[in-house]
């Protein structure tokens, strides 16, 4: 499939009203487990961050602790828990003054005791994926190109799958259940002057390495792709809000979406939680971006979040086992020109839009266990 891009798709997803039927009818259990979140510390010169540290909070007890140390010029960030919850694996950024930023894996046990490097050296490692079993999925950019590797917790076994050129970017992989494939996107630049891109899909063989092409669309902005957990469907979306486009990956069929952004998949492949936008105007002037959740087709767009602050975001980061609470980052700023942004942790109930608050961080997907 060779389209131009998903900004200009004509059709528009219906909008339907939210019913009171079988599907919101479930009752929700209280959330349970324990939450791995990274907090970040601004530079008092500017509004970057100076260094982010891991922390976990028990859901069941409340139970906030740090897990790393916050060091200057130093990431911990994108936590993915063991299947078992015995521990977790990490990306940690240090940058040096004056070169580029470097990133490689550690380990920590669910205790926060025995940190270790899990793969490091000449070149960069990040977005790691844990997947069933001692596997552990992630991006490689070495000199050779950019590659989907795996390894175990110790970091004693090492394997690339699959590569592209360096001038292809690879996202974070993700596992099928049974551990037997991985999917992963990848936008690859085409000319110099008003480059297009191609957003291409993989699924990857994770026994051979054999990588099947499942998507190649020419672009004219490079958008995230977020796969469905069965990995038959992917959802491109920009990282602001924009139109949103399902791809199915079996026959090529494109279906507009509402415009959001940071769409996330119901482990069970049926609804999607994302990112709004509402604009207000009259006497006073409001832009800000609620949490919805629709059917996995577009339909039955339900809004989850009620607030009305002016710049408030909240984007899903992760649904709960049993497709019904979605953990989010609620992003808010501290100063007007909208330079210093902070986040807290909040869970919503996907179908009855109960809201529970959370301290304050920012979650990945992959970083909340539960039991």
């Amino acid at each position: 499939m060779n389209t131009k891009s998903f900004r200009h798709a004509a059709v528009a997803a219906a909008v339907v009203a939210a019913s009171a039927g079988a599907s919101v009818s479930a009752q929700a259990a209280t959330p349970q487990g324990r939450i791995v979140f990274s907090r970040s510390q601004q530079s008092a010169a500017d509004a970057f961050p100076r260094a982010s540290s891991l922390w976990m909070l028990d859901l069941g007890t409340r139970q906030v602790r740090p897990l790393t140390t916050s060091t200057d010029r130093v990431f911990d960030a994108v936590a993915t828990w063991a299947p078992n919850g015995s521990g977790i694996v990490f990306d940690r950024g240090a940058s040096r003054p004056r070169a580029a930023e470097t990133h490689s894996l550690h380990y920590l046990r669910a205790d926060g005791t025995h940190l270790r490097s899990v793969v490091h050296g000449l070149g960069d490692f990040s977005k790691p994926a844990w997947g069933p079993g001692d596997r552990i999925a992630y991006i490689a950019a070495q000199g050779a190109g950019n590659c989907v590797s795996i390894t175990d917790a110790t970091g004693t076994s090492h394997r690339a799958l699959f590569c592209v050129p360096s001038t292809t970017e690879l996202a974070r992989p993700l596992w099928s259940k049974d551990g037997r494939q991985l999917f992963v996107a990848g936008n690859a630049p085409e000319g110099k002057l008003e480059p297009v891109f191609h957003a291409l899909a993989y699924r990857i063989d994770v026994a051979t390495g054999r990588a099947t092409l499942l998507s190649d669309i020419v672009m004219y902005e490079p958008l995230e792709l977020t796969f469905s957990p069965d990995g038959t469907r992917g959802v491109y979306a920009d990282v602001v809000a924009n139109d949103m486009t399902l791809v199915d990956f079996r026959n090529g069929a494109a279906t507009a979406l509402p415009r959001g952004h940071a769409p996330s998949w119901s482990p069970d492949g049926k609804r999607i939680a994302y990112a709004g936008e509402v604009y207000e105007t009259g006497a006073q002037f409001r832009y800000y971006e609620p949490l919805y959740v629709m059917n996995a087709n577009g339909t039955n767009v339900r809004r989850l979040t009620d607030s009305r602050v002016d710049n408030h975001a909240y984007t899903p980061a992760q649904w709960s086992k049993d497709n019904i609470h979605v953990l989010v980052n609620r992003r808010v700023y501290s100063d007007v020109g909208l330079t210093h942004a902070t986040y807290a942790l909040r869970i919503v109930d996907a179908n009855t839009k109960a809201l529970v608050q959370l301290p304050a961080g920012f979650a990945d997907q992959g970083g909340w266990f539960e039991p």
